[in-house]
């Protein structure tokens, strides 16, 4: 689990799921092997993330929010 504040002051809280959702399977499928799914949630709002293992650890703050955003939150 990781908490993240995005550009406009929001938290979002992020967790590893389990597997990837039945909806990202096509997408994870033309990433690495590997890749995770990440729900981040900011109470306003729900997006699921595909990542690489590691995230939580490896990606800085800037660049989860930037994976946020690309996941289509903001």
């Amino acid at each position: 689990m990781r908490t993240v504040r995005d550009n406009v002051g929001a938290t979002w809280i992020c967790l590893e799921l389990p597997e990837v959702p039945a909806d990202q399977v096509a997408q994870a499928a033309t990433m690495p092997a590997d890749t995770v799914a990440v729900e981040c949630n900011s109470g306003a709002a729900r997006v699921i993330a595909l990542l690489a293992p590691g995230w939580d650890e490896s990606l800085t703050d800037d660049a989860l929010a930037a994976a946020i955003r690309s996941a289509g939150a903001l």
